[in-house]
């Protein structure tokens, strides 16, 4: 399609929204001036960068993945252990669920864990494999089981098996590693969503940096415009989350920045006539018509002509 009209440039900075909530991922923006396409055009909006903080932590409440659920010898029931939140890489945060166990280890074991890199995957024993027997409960719904790397699953340590050792890949992001921009209050039938199999108001899919406490930018080469159904854009809500939409991102107030492009591109969409059976049928019917009086006016022309020459 060919512009028209140009284009406009939006610069959109977290703190400037309005309607925010205090984890800093939505807002909305009141434009001074509507955006309005003319009759023959239609919109387009794409995101030409983004600059954003890794500022979230990979293990929280809000997440619901900051437990480990065991239970030892002589322990009545599983005890569930709340793991302090932060920000973690794969050795701290085993360095953290070691303190938390033998803390409320009743048999005052003692517990390693180790990080194989080459494999990506955990191993955990404790210091009296011989008597004392150990399950881990990673079923419960707020374990940190994906960011140890094992399945939802009930796992022991007794005298057939020394040790656990995780049965999927380590993954310390726990799946949380892309953010998504949606722009909530522009609609659009362009974008599928996996999740729901519904259209979608995702504008940028944006993969995160393992690297925590730091800034990190989307500029995409070839940007990726989204029609508009709507002509007009008086406002534009802003909705920064992880893939599941109602998973918004805690960036713990930190800022971010977003530059859109809205575009007005000409609207080249050709009408259909209408077409029914009905229409069809008449208009095939007048043409046997006329066939047939043709038909009728050769047959006589030519009786005609053999009666003359008799």
């Amino acid at each position: 399609m060919t512009r028209t009209r140009g284009s406009n440039l939006i610069c959109i900075r977290s703190r400037d929204l309005t309607n925010t909530n205090e984890l800093g991922n939505t807002g909305r923006l009141i434009l001074q001036e509507p955006i309005i396409a003319n009759k023959n055009e239609k919109l387009y909006v794409c995101v030409l960068s983004a600059t954003f903080p890794n500022s979230w932590y990979n293990l929280s409440t809000y997440l619901s993945n900051n437990t480990i659920s065991f239970i030892e010898t002589s322990d009545n029931s599983y005890k569930v252990i709340t793991l302090d939140e932060g920000s973690y890489n794969i050795i701290e945060l085993m360095a953290e669920i070691k303190s938390k166990l033998e803390s409320n280890s009743t048999n005052s074991l003692t517990y390693t864990l180790t990080y194989n890199e080459i494999t990506n995957s955990v191993i955990i024993t404790h210091s009296d494999t011989a008597n004392i027997v150990v399950n881990f409960n990673f079923t419960n719904s707020t374990s940190c089981r994906r960011m140890l790397g094992f399945l939802s699953s009930i796992k022991t340590i007794d005298n057939s098996n020394t040790s656990i050792s995780s049965d999927r890949a380590v993954d310390i992001t726990d799946t949380y590693n892309s953010i998504y921009i949606r722009l909530p209050n522009l609609s659009n039938q362009k974008v599928v969503e996996s999740s729901t199999g519904r259209f979608s108001n995702i504008v940028a899919h944006i993969p995160v940096p393992t690297s925590r406490n730091t800034i990190f930018t989307y500029e995409p080469s070839m940007p990726f415009c989204m029609e508009l159904n709507q002509t007009v854009i008086n406002s534009i809500d802003v909705a920064i989350t992880f893939q599941d939409e109602e998973q918004r991102v805690h960036f713990g107030r930190a800022d971010y920045e977003i530059n859109l492009l809205v575009e007005y591109r000409l609207n080249q969409e050709k009408a259909v006539p209408p077409s029914t059976i009905h229409k069809s049928i008449i208009k095939q019917i007048k043409n046997y018509e006329k066939k047939q009086i043709e038909d009728d006016k050769h047959i006589k022309d030519l009786q005609n002509l053999i009666k003359s020459k008799k």
